[in-house]
Parts: structure tokens; C-alpha cells; sequence
């Protein structure tokens, strides 16, 4: 069996605590997005994405809505490439998200946009894709070529430039992240320990659950991703909120659970409401004969409960924390594909670049 050390996809996560001062490249630009912003009175932000590109704009939403109060829409491109509509976003930003920058419903909507004289900006691997060309402003992850299929330090790089946008918003409200690059390569040493644990426990599974609350859901939805995409386990990622609502009755006996329990939110009432959740889930799952597999940075949370912890970098707030998730979780299903004896670099069926109208 082939090392995992030896495949891009590992090589290429761990480039990412290296890459960090590259995306504060764009501090110049963010500040200007955020001064016409609020200059022009908009109203709020749509995004467009698709995948892991979605999921990072997820994360985006949580942060504006969460710290601002600046409500954030995940917009359907469908709604323009295939029923025509013609989207009244005059008074948003418009943010395009994609890795490679050629999605071309993406770049639909980001025109219909910028025909209406929308504010558009888009976030991109590729400073000269069809994305990066067509929006007012353009955002570069700067973490050079990313060769294997599943995106990981592209993913990592546009949650960074996401926090990076909302806290030039507002310096004061939002949190800010000091000496990140050192902090998160201190978080792949423990996270490359502790995913070695985990993929030996979840690598025979056929399926699994991936469960997150809040800032940490769009974790979960990448997650449950890049195990489908690279270990074609049936991954099924849901906020768990959302999972009490019905999709919880799918639980059998011995199904892997694997929630993402961070210790800390981003305040104190957030913080005690979201442990009390984590600590409910668990529980529930338990109940229901879960064998479960709990991502934390504080396993005395869940002390004395039959489940499995695997430790994640204690973290100072949910933002940080969404970046050490980011590192466990591509970690995790490169380890995972290779005990499955499959290669995470180019998985069945798919291309590094989808295009979907």
C-alpha cells in the first residue's frame, strides 16, 4: 500500500500553514470592498458557489449574520442559468466562489449582477479565470497549483479570506487571529496524531454521519464531503439541528457518528448553549447504539459518556477553530482513502474542474 505522505492531497494540506501570509495579500483590496460597502448603503451579500466552495461560503454567512447582523444569502444559480430569472441584487454584494474560477453558472450570475450594476467580487485559485476577470474585485487564495481532485488548501484559503472580509467590516466586533500560521502548524502535528486514531477505527465503515452546530456545520458539510469524494464512504453531513428533525431516525446500531464539538463560540451565551448541544447530541446518539467518534478541543466535556474523543488544538474562539477542523478533516479522509487502499488524488468519476451550467 502506498504511503499517504507520498500523495498530493497530503502534501497540499499541509502546505496551507505556509500560505497564510500570501492570502494577507489581499488585506489592501478587503478594506476597499469594505469601505464601498458600506459608502454605497447595501443591504446585504448573495453568494454563489458550488461544493467545497459552497461550503466556505457557508461559513462566510455565519460570520456576517453571527458578529454583524449583515444577512447573508446563499444564492441558487439554477435560478438564472436554467429558469431565467433576473435577480434584483442592485443593492448587494455579490460574491462568486470557485477554486478554479471557470464555474460557468457562477459566472452567469456574477454577470447578471454586474449588469445591474451590482458590487461583485469573486474568490479564486487563478488570478486569470474567467471569475477572477468578470467581478469589480477580485480575492486570490495564493496558494499555488492544487493538483489533486479534492480541494484542501483552496478550501482552507477562502475560509481564511472569508474571515478576513467580515473582520474589515469591523475591527472591534470580530475576533481577531494572532500568529495563525505558527498555530496551525502546531495543530497539523497534534491533528496528524489524532487522524492516524481515527481513520484506523473509520476506514472499514460503508457509511457515516457527520454532525456540527453553527459556525461548525459548514465543517461538518466538508467533512462528510471529502469522505464521500475520496474514500466513497456514504457520508451523510448534517447540522444538528436539522438531524433531530427526522434524518436521526436513520441511526442503527453501530453506525459511525462523528461530531465536531469545539469547546468555544463566540461569546459566553453562545459558548454554554452550543456545549450544551454538543453534550445533547451525544448523549442522543449514544442512546441510539451510535459508535461515536467526537472531534474536540476539550474531551472532559464529554467525560464519562462511551464514546471515543480524538483531540483537536485548544482554540480561542469558533473562527479558529473552523481552521484546525479544516486540517483534521482533509487529514482524516486522505488517511482514511489510503487504509481503503484508493488514491485521494484522483478520485473515480470526478475532474479537478466541474463545470455546470
Amino acid at each position: 500500500m502506498a504511503n499517504y505522505q507520498d500523495s498530493l492531497m497530503w502534501k497540499e494540506i499541509n502546505e496551507w500553514p505556509l500560505r497564510v501570509e500570501e492570502c494577507e495579500k489581499n488585506l489592501p483590496l478587503i478594506k476597499k470592498i469594505a469601505e464601498e460597502y458600506k459608502k454605497n448603503n447595501l443591504e446585504g451579500i448573495y453568494t454563489v458557489a458550488r461544493g467545497t466552495s459552497n461550503h466556505a461560503m457557508l461559513f462566510l454567512k455565519y460570520l456576517f449574520e453571527s458578529y454583524l447582523g449583515i444577512p447573508v444569502v446563499n444564492g441558487n444559480p439554477s435560478s438564472v442559468t436554467i429558469y431565467d430569472s433576473q435577480l434584483q441584487l442592485k443593492n448587494f454584494l455579490v460574491i462568486g466562489c470557485s477554486q478554479s474560477g471557470e464555474a460557468e453558472d457562477v459566472l452567469q450570475v456574477l454577470r447578471q449582477a454586474k449588469d445591474n450594476k451590482s458590487m461583485t467580487v469573486s474568490i479564486t485559485n487563478k488570478e486569470t479565470s474567467p471569475l477572477a476577470k468578470e467581478a469589480n474585485y477580485h480575492l486570490y487564495c495564493a496558494v499555488g497549483e492544487e493538483k489533486s481532485v479534492a480541494a484542501s488548501k483552496t478550501f482552507s484559503a477562502q475560509l481564511y479570506l472569508s474571515y478576513l472580509l467580515v473582520k474589515a467590516f469591523d475591527e472591534k466586533k470580530v475576533p481577531s487571529i494572532h500568529d495563525l500560521a505558527a498555530k496551525l502548524t502546531e495543530a497539523a502535528a497534534l491533528a496528524d496524531k489524532e487522524t492516524t486514531k481515527m481513520a484506523n477505527v473509520l476506514y472499514k465503515a460503508k457509511e457515516c454521519f457527520v454532525l456540527g452546530r453553527g459556525i461548525t456545520s459548514p465543517l461538518a458539510f466538508e467533512a462528510g464531503l471529502k469522505l464521500q469524494e475520496t474514500s466513497y464512504i456514504h457520508a451523510f453531513a448534517y447540522c444538528s439541528s436539522i438531524f433531530y428533525h427526522g434524518p436521526m431516525a436513520m441511526i442503527n446500531t453501530g453506525d459511525k457518528v462523528i461530531l465536531l464539538a469545539p469547546s468555544v463560540s463566540l461569546n459566553d451565551k453562545a459558548t454554554a448553549l452550543i456545549q450544551a448541544d454538543e453534550i445533547k447530541a451525544a448523549k442522543k446518539m449514544i442512546e441510539l447504539g451510535a459508535d461515536l467518534l467526537i472531534v474536540t478541543d476539550n474531551p472532559e466535556l464529554f467525560k464519562g459518556l462511551k464514546a471515543s474523543c480524538y483531540s483537536l488544538s485548544k482554540t480561542a474562539d469558533e473562527i479558529e477553530g473552523a481552521f484546525y477542523l479544516a486540517l483534521f478533516i482533509q487529514m482524516l479522509a486522505c488517511k482514511v482513502s489510503h487504509l481503503k487502499g484508493l488514491t485521494p488524488d484522483k478520485p473515480r468519476a470526478l475532474k479537478k474542474v466541474t463545470i455546470t451550467i
